[in-house]
């Protein structure tokens, strides 16, 4: 909050990118200490970070998926791994899936409006994940009380169902307010923004529950 705080405290709202705004603000300051120069150097460090946060969210997913896989919850052909031990099919359809959905940027006009949608179709599968957490504890608390837990939320079911509730409520509506773009965003028509936001959580939630449906013995047989 309070970086994007500075940026939009330096740049003004109607001249902010989506994809471009904390360089914008980097310049605008540099330029009027009179620093310039610098421009360029925050800019490779920026993309060092970047590199380096790619990186974690593209190995660690994947490895999660492996070990998955390697207990037979998968098709045994997605625990194939090289001599290194890397995922090999898993990356290749990693790296299918993340081609197809960065072909937003060659469809639509406006480069901030595909990144929005990029980030809303992440930002929606995120939010049904905690609503299934906040659900589960309080489905557990009520049919599991005495079991023993490292922290338990005071108050009893009342406690319980007030923070998970609580919790529970922002989600969905958070949920809810990502299916709607910012005014200032020229989304065009915004049918099509919804349709994209809807079938971006609908395919990426009804996959591991589709192969969770064709899931086979052999498979556990295989991994083990």
């Amino acid at each position: 909050m309070l970086g994007s705080l500075a940026v939009a405290a330096v740049i003004p709202a109607k001249d902010i990118s989506l994809t471009a705004g904390l360089m914008q603000a980097f310049k605008q300051m540099f330029d009027k200490f009179h620093i310039g120069f610098l421009t360029p150097v925050m800019g490779l460090l920026t993309a060092f970070g970047a590199i380096g946060g790619v990186m974690s969210w593209v190995g660690g997913p994947s490895r999660g998926l492996l070990e998955t896989a390697k207990q037979g919850e998968l098709p045994p052909f997605m625990a194939k791994v090289n001599k290194h031990g890397v995922q090999i099919n898993i990356l290749l359809i990693q790296a299918v899936i993340v081609s197809l959905l960065t072909g937003l940027y060659f469809i639509m006009d406006n480069v901030s409006v595909a990144f929005f949608v990029l980030s809303a179709m992440t930002v929606t599968l995120y939010l049904v994940m905690y609503i299934l957490m906040y659900a589960a504890a309080i489905k557990l608390r009520r049919e599991r009380p005495d079991l023993p837990r490292s922290y338990k939320v005071p108050g009893g079911m009342f406690g319980m169902w007030l923070v998970a509730g609580l919790g529970l409520l922002g989600v969905i509506f958070s949920l809810i307010v990502g299916f709607f773009p910012p005014t200032n965003l020229p989304v065009g028509n915004p049918t099509l923004y919804v349709g994209l936001v809807a079938a971006g959580m609908i395919i990426f939630v009804g996959l591991p529950l589709l192969i969770n449906a064709l899931k086979k013995p052999a498979w556990r047989q295989n991994a083990n």
